[in-house]
């Protein structure tokens, strides 16, 4: 990792941190204060942000790291075991092209096959749930949208609003974010399993890319435009 690269994340770690605690958050910075939760052991995330009602495991992360990242795996396993807390992955731009991945042919089969490291289907969930968030940012660069500290379903909403993404394909992928927080906290119905959500998300992966690549930015906006 370069020093600029360092450089960035100390940068993002920081507005980060301080957009949590303006929501009410108590952040910590692991290995400077605060004692790291149990089931993390020897895993040191880039923040800890808690509150009464939500605690969240924060990794900053170059966008490429999500394809073929054990680390990364292991800490959605760790952290989908663990009523009521949640990962937040933030990519951060590389050096190298972020989209480049999405214009592979095989790229989003092998993504969506990785998941078979376990039969813990609510694992399964939230690993897809971040292939998802990667494939939305992903579209949203490659159309020239902006992405900067936005969250996924703000992306999503930007991605339908010119045109790139249909109002189903949006409601499906704010069930899927929605659904995934409320795993989070074991507030889910029960005539809904992670096994079903798997399924979805695998199907909604596929739709996204197929409909989002047949467009250019300028089309999808011509398109979206009221005659």
């Amino acid at each position: 990792m370069s020093a600029q690269f360092n450089t960035a994340v100390e940068r993002k770690r920081e507005k980060v941190a301080r957009a949590y605690r303006h929501q009410g958050y108590r952040v910590i910075w692991p290995g400077t204060d605060g004692t790291l939760p149990h089931f993390l052991r020897d895993y040191h995330p880039d923040l800890i942000a808690e509150r009464e009602d939500d605690r969240v495991i924060i990794e900053i992360k170059p966008a490429r790291a999500l394809k073929g990242s054990n680390e990364l795996k292991e800490l959605a396993a760790r952290v989908a075991d663990q009523p009521g807390w949640r990962l937040e992955l933030i990519a951060l731009p590389s050096e190298e092209n972020d989209a480049a991945p999405l214009r592979e042919p095989d790229w989003l089969e092998s993504m969506l096959a990785r998941p078979s490291f376990t039969n813990d289907s609510t694992v399964q969930f939230v690993y897809l749930t971040e292939v998802l968030s990667y494939l939305i940012r992903g579209l949203a660069s490659i159309n020239k949208i902006g992405i900067g500290d936005k969250p996924t379903k703000r992306i999503a909403q930007e991605l339908t609003f010119a045109g790139l993404l249909t109002q189903e394909l949006l409601d499906r992928i704010e069930n899927a974010l929605e659904w995934r927080n409320r795993l989070m906290h074991r507030l889910l119905p029960d005539q809904r399993s992670a096994a079903d959500q798997v399924d979805d998300i695998i199907a909604l992966c596929r739709e996204l890319r197929t409909e989002c690549m047949r467009d250019t930015p300028q089309s999808a906006r011509q398109k979206a435009e009221p005659a």
